[in-house]
């Protein structure tokens, strides 16, 4: 059971850090192609600082990569599993809020995303826990 627990605590891990909706938006706009922090800003509507602190500890977590070219810091998804992650959870929840026929879908590209700028209030949709 001590390697089953080590599994449960890495898991335990990558929800923590997705727990968070801010950083669902960023993977959300840069699970298709590496982005700038400039262009993570403008695609999800955060100021830079937040940006960049939601940005840090994605990349401690090992969920993302980065870059820096010049003065800019570029980020992509480091591992394909948070987005398959992702995109069943959102497609799931979509679904059950009954956007999926909106015709919005995981992952958008940065353009959709700023288009679309759709944000969900957790205080007019909430989900049940299922046991």
């Amino acid at each position: 059971m001590d390697a089953m627990h080590e599994v449960f605590e890495a898991a335990a891990r990558y929800f923590s850090v997705l727990g968070e909706p801010a950083r669902l938006k960023i993977l959300h706009v840069i699970c298709g192609e590496e982005m700038s922090v400039n262009g993570i800003m403008g695609a999800t509507g955060m100021a830079q600082a937040n940006a960049s602190r939601h940005l840090g500890l994605m990349y401690q977590a090992g969920m993302l990569s980065r870059r820096r070219e010049g003065a800019q810091v570029f980020y992509k998804v480091a591992d394909q599993m948070f987005i398959e992650l992702c995109r069943t959870v959102s497609t799931q929840i979509a679904t059950r809020l009954g956007l999926a026929e909106s015709g919005l879908t995981f992952p958008l590209s940065a353009e959709q995303a700023a288009a679309h700028a759709v944000s969900i209030s957790p205080s007019k949709h909430k989900e049940k826990a299922s046991v």
